[in-house]
């Protein structure tokens, strides 16, 4: 069963929403979504002259209150309501988003010296000194001094806060970088009028980390978020769990020699070509150029261009997204980052793998019944290792 809370600012509840207004005229009445390093989205309705609005006043406030949705006594998405959509006199539509969104919300401080002239004009942030993890730490303390004590992300603290290592290829100008990370004047980045959800997002895109704000806000950095599980597998089939599936092969946007292009803060370009020669020799050369404004030296445009030529080198690099009825596992006994087992075998669609969740979106019907969109990507290489 499913049950749609609201909460106050210090996330205690205040009442259930029995009574949900449908979205659309299906009779769905609740939808929410989640994404792994990103912020999901939940929309439900309830009637104008519902209650609890006598009750408890107007509390579906934008920026005042929460919503915590339970399936069967398990917490599987929380976050604050940002929209009333639309207000009529049927109903009062509620959007809110994971906490995440507020670190979108929020410029980096701005606290380096300018690297043109070395005066402090507030406008550059430069990390080039200290562990990843620690400029994290600071990042989260700063951005909650900012907030002020009325902000819905006002008791945000740090959690679990892991200190990533170096990735393949990154050197310090002459010698090769490994273990945990640490900046220096070879490995430097910087920001300017960026939001810190921007710098926490390329931290995770450089070190193939990822993060979160969970149900009790805390900010958590890890290299890997979610479970390798064994014991969940989505099947198409009679007896399986997956309704519907779309398994495309997207050949068109596909890249196996990939040249990236960047500038740093003083004007020099770098420009660095990288291949993936399996590819070539299978599907011929297919080549592409990009340009990247955030990146600053030839370690980090290395970085960025193995990471996109990851998802591109072959057709089936897209993701792979699965629909699930009441026949698969509830959410909860499988979340955002979990690696799971893909079991297709449809005619000439035959699909056998090791999949990572990075997206959920949950439609709950009137009836109570839930249709349940899983989005997967090939997981790295390093990710399936026990």
């Amino acid at each position: 069963m499913t049950i749609v809370e609201i909460l106050d600012k210090s996330l205690n509840k205040i009442t259930e929403i029995k009574n949900l207004y449908p979205l659309n005229e299906n009779g769905m009445i609740l939808r929410y979504s989640k994404e792994l390093s990103d912020y999901g989205k939940c929309t439900f309705r309830i009637k104008s002259n519902d209650p609890i609005f006598t009750q408890f006043g107007d509390i579906t406030e934008p920026h005042v209150y929460n919503v915590r949705i339970k399936r069967d006594g398990t917490t599987v998405w929380q976050g604050a309501i940002v929209d009333n959509s639309e207000r009529t006199k049927s109903y009062i539509e509620v959007i809110a988003y994971q906490y995440l969104y507020y670190l979108d919300k929020a410029l980096i401080k701005r606290s380096s010296n300018n690297p043109a002239t070395n005066e402090a004009d507030g406008l550059y942030r430069i990390f080039n000194s200290g562990t990843m993890s620690s400029a994290i730490s600071t990042i989260i303390t700063e951005v909650v001094a900012g907030f002020g004590a009325n902000h819905p992300l006002a008791s945000l603290t740090a959690g679990t806060i892991e200190n990533p290592d170096y990735p393949a290829g990154f050197t310090d100008g002459t010698s090769a970088l490994t273990g945990a990370w640490s900046f220096s004047s070879a490995v430097a980045l910087q920001y300017d009028f960026h939001t810190v959800f921007y710098a926490l997002r390329s931290f995770g895109i450089y070190t193939y980390s990822d993060f979160e704000v969970d149900s009790t806000l805390h900010f958590n950095f890890k290299k890997f978020l979610g479970n390798k599980l064994t014991n969940v597998t989505f099947q198409y089939g009679t007896r399986g769990n997956i309704v519907d599936y779309n398994a495309p092969r997207l050949g068109r946007r596909m890249v196996n020699d990939l040249w990236g292009i960047a500038t740093d803060s003083l004007g020099k370009i770098y420009h660095i070509e990288q291949t993936d020669s399996v590819s070539m020799n299978t599907y011929g050369k297919l080549e592409d150029a990009n340009a990247y404004a955030d990146v600053k030296d030839n370690n980090f445009l290395r970085t960025r261009i193995n990471n996109d030529l990851r998802y591109t080198k072959t057709p089936d690099d897209a993701p792979l997204n699965l629909l699930l009825n009441e026949k698969g596992y509830p959410l909860g006994q499988y979340d955002i980052g979990d690696i799971v087992s893909v079991v297709i075998k449809d005619n000439v669609i035959d699909i056998n793998s090791r999949r990572r969740v990075v997206g959920i979106t949950v439609n709950v019907h009137n009836t109570g019944r839930e249709l349940t969109t899983v989005q997967t990507n090939k997981p790295r290489d390093e990710d399936l290792v026990a």
